[in-house]
């Protein structure tokens, strides 16, 4: 079945199971300007949706999954994630009302250049801080508004104003989280089997790798920006950091001891953005380094 033809399917699929729900789909720029299609279903009394990609599920299709098992994990996500009943979008105009939810992401500034003069930015190093507001998260995800320049004007609010008050809510809303890469593969392979875990200290011998990220584990690479964090790490260690973008989610630490080799770290971003990370979630293909005597990232 060709792409096309899936995408007519699912919508013969979904309007026989929800006959009364009014179906469409619509292309999305997402993250490094990557078009996805986005199945909107909206029913009676209600006046946002979630928004389904296709494109996954095509890659699920081929991958091997039947067309009846795609379209019910298609309406499982829609069931678990819709609004009840409408909601009330103009709270979004009133600046009072929303300037607790601020908070800011990196996303890379090349890859997103045809969308930056359109939202306040900061440029940092190779990539871009923009902002949004964090409606509401849960376990299925994140509820959030990119903020766009019309909205500084609406709010009558400076750039300078929203990026204070992003710093302010974003370690707030999404503290970090940050442990021993071991540590997080052996919580995986626990819950595999009764094998007890070896002591953190043990871990961090055998890999001096630190998985850096948020507690909702969406957008975490933006905690690099956290006030003290990556100096407080490194005086800990004592000893200045790579830091690996691995993807928009999250970024891996390693001290910067004089055992690995920049060129060899960057040749596994590199490898690793190619072959596993979505093109979407990319950050990007260069090492950065944190020096404990400036107290600053640079490439």
């Amino acid at each position: 079945m060709t792409y096309d033809t899936f995408k007519d399917e699912v919508l013969a699929g979904i309007r026989s199971r929800i006959p009364q729900a009014s179906l469409s789909i619509e292309p999305i720029v997402k993250n490094n300007e990557i078009v996805l299609d986005g199945l909107v279903i909206m029913e009676d009394g209600t006046n946002i949706s979630p928004t389904l990609y296709l494109n996954y599920y095509y890659e699920s299709y081929q991958d091997g999954t039947d067309f009846s098992s795609i379209l019910d994990s298609i309406l499982f996500t829609y069931h678990s994630n819709k609004p009840c009943g409408k909601i009330n979008t103009s709270f979004f105009t009133d600046y009072r009302n929303i300037e607790h939810r601020i908070a800011y992401k990196l996303i890379h500034y090349e890859k997103n250049k045809h969308l930056l003069p359109d939202i306040p930015h900061y440029r940092y190093l190779d990539l871009a801080i923009v902002f949004y507001c964090l409606i509401s998260t849960s376990a299925a995800g994140s509820a959030t508004i990119l903020i766009r320049n019309e909205h500084l004007h609406f709010w009558n609010i400076s750039r300078k104003q929203l990026f204070d008050k992003a710093k302010e809510n974003t370690p707030k809303l999404l503290p970090y989280d940050l442990r021993n890469l071991n540590e997080l593969m052996k919580e995986l392979i626990k819950k595999e089997q009764d094998d007890p875990l070896p002591e953190p200290e043990e871990d961090a011998a055998l890999c001096p790798m630190y998985v850096l990220t948020n507690q909702n584990k969406l957008n975490g690479a933006g905690c690099i920006l956290y006030e003290h964090l990556l100096k407080s790490f490194a005086d800990k260690l004592e000893s200045d950091l790579y830091i690996l973008p691995s993807s928009i989610h999250e970024v891996i630490l390693i001290p910067a001891n004089g055992n690995t080799s920049y060129e060899e770290l960057s040749h596994m971003v590199q490898d690793v953005n190619e072959t596993q990370v979505s093109e979407e979630e990319i950050l990007s293909d260069h090492v950065y380094y944190f020096s404990r005597n400036s107290n600053s990232v640079r490439m």
